[in-house]
């Protein structure tokens, strides 16, 4: 099963990519695969595909996926110790 977080960062990274007409429709491909089945071969190969952009590209999409899953308070508080329906504590 794939970590919650490495899905919302593929879904984050689907959702970047796919508004860029720059970057490379292997990129993208790659990207779609992984967030379908969540193999780790497909994350591997989709992660592997981001780090083969030139740099600038490549940081500037990463920055657009930290901010998503940086203010995407919902997906974070799921995560919380205290979050609704976890039955912990803290």
């Amino acid at each position: 099963m794939i970590d919650p977080v490495d899905n919302r960062f593929f879904r984050s990274l689907q959702a970047v990519v796919a508004g860029d007409e720059a970057v490379d429709p292997a990129c993208r491909t790659a990207i779609d695969r992984a967030v379908e089945t969540g193999a780790p071969l497909d994350l591997r190969a989709a992660r592997e595909h981001v780090d083969a952009l030139p740099a600038a590209q490549r940081d500037r999409i990463l920055a657009q996926v930290h901010r998503a899953m940086a203010t995407d308070l919902a997906s974070i508080w799921d995560l919380l110790p205290n979050a609704q329906g976890t039955g912990r504590p803290n």
